[in-house]
C-alpha cells in the first residue's frame, strides 16, 4: 500500500515548477519511497525516472549502467565502457545532464537514498563524490527530487550547497493518512478512529509500519480487530513487521 499525501506532493511539485530541488528527509518507513513513486506516476512516463541508489550504488560502473538502463535502455548497447571508476562516475553525471524527455523537454530524476553514493569514495579519484554530485545537480538543466534516511548527514552536505536545494522533512503519519491507507483494502467494515489512532501509535507514526499493521488487522472480522494483536503477530519471529525492521536496521 502507498500512502497518498496530496499536500506534500503539491509542495514538491511547486518546488520543481520553481526550479528548485526538493530533498525529502525521513527515517526508515516514513514514506519517502512511496512519495517518489507517486511523483513518478504524477509526472508521467518519459518525463521522470526513479533511481534507487541503495541498490544501484555498488560500483561506479554498475551505477552508470543502472542509470542508463532505467532511463534509456536502447543506449546501453552503444555505451562506451569507462576506463576506470572515476570515468564511470563522470559519465553518469554527464548522462544525467544530457537526458531529455520527449520533444527534448527536461527530465525529472527521482533519486532515492542519494547519499548512498558515498560508497564510491573508496574508489581511486572519488574522494568527494557526494559534494561533486550536489554541485552537478545544482547546475543541471534537468529536475531532481532527492530522498534520504540520513537526516543529519544530508544537512551537513547541503550546508554550503546552492540555494536551489529545498529540504522537506517527511511529516509523521496522521490518523487521516492511516484512514486513507485502510480504504485501499476496500473493506466493508471501516476501522474506528480509536483503532486507527492505535495503529498510528503502534507503528511509530511511520507509513510502512502502519500499512503492515493495517493489513494484519483487516484480515479479521470487525469484532476481532485489536491493534495490539496485530502488532504481536507481525512482530513475532518471521512476521512481516519484524522482517521489515530487520531489513532497515
Amino acid at each position: 500500500m502507498i500512502v497518498e499525501r496530496p499536500a506534500l506532493e503539491q509542495r514538491v511539485l511547486q518546488a520543481l515548477d520553481a526550479g528548485r530541488i526538493p530533498v525529502l528527509l525521513g527515517g526508515c518507513g516514513t514514506g519517502r519511497t512511496s512519495l517518489l513513486l507517486r511523483l513518478a506516476s504524477i509526472l508521467g512516463e518519459g518525463r521522470s525516472q526513479y533511481i534507487d541508489f541503495a541498490t544501484a550504488a555498488t560500483t561506479p560502473e554498475r551505477c552508470l549502467q543502472a542509470v542508463v538502463q532505467a532511463t534509456s535502455p536502447e543506449s546501453v548497447a552503444a555505451m562506451a565502457q569507462p576506463a576506470d571508476a572515476h570515468a564511470a562516475f563522470q559519465a553518469m553525471l554527464a548522462f544525467i545532464d544530457a537526458a531529455a524527455a520527449p520533444a527534448n523537454g527536461p527530465v525529472t530524476f527521482l533519486f532515492d537514498e542519494f547519499l548512498d553514493i558515498r560508497t564510491f569514495e573508496s574508489f581511486p579519484g572519488l574522494r568527494h563524490v557526494q559534494r561533486a554530485l550536489i554541485e552537478r545537480l545544482a547546475a543541471s538543466p534537468n529536475g531532481f527530487v532527492l530522498a534520504s534516511r540520513f537526516t543529519a548527514r544530508a544537512h551537513r552536505q547541503l550546508r554550503d550547497a546552492p540555494a536551489r536545494f529545498e529540504v522537506i522533512h517527511i511529516s509523521p503519519l496522521t490518523v487521516d493518512d492511516a484512514r486513507s491507507l485502510a480504504r485501499q483494502h476496500s473493506t466493508a467494515d471501516p476501522l474506528t478512529a480509536s483503532q486507527l489512532a492505535a495503529v498510528v501509535a503502534l507503528g511509530g507514526e511511520r507509513a510502512a509500519y502502519a500499512a503492515i499493521l493495517l493489513d494484519a488487522l483487516l484480515q479479521h472480522p470487525a469484532s476481532r480487530r485489536r491493534p495490539v494483536d496485530a502488532l504481536t503477530a507481525t512482530m513475532s519471529p518471521g512476521g512481516p513487521l519484524a522482517a521489515r525492521c530487520r531489513e532497515s536496521y
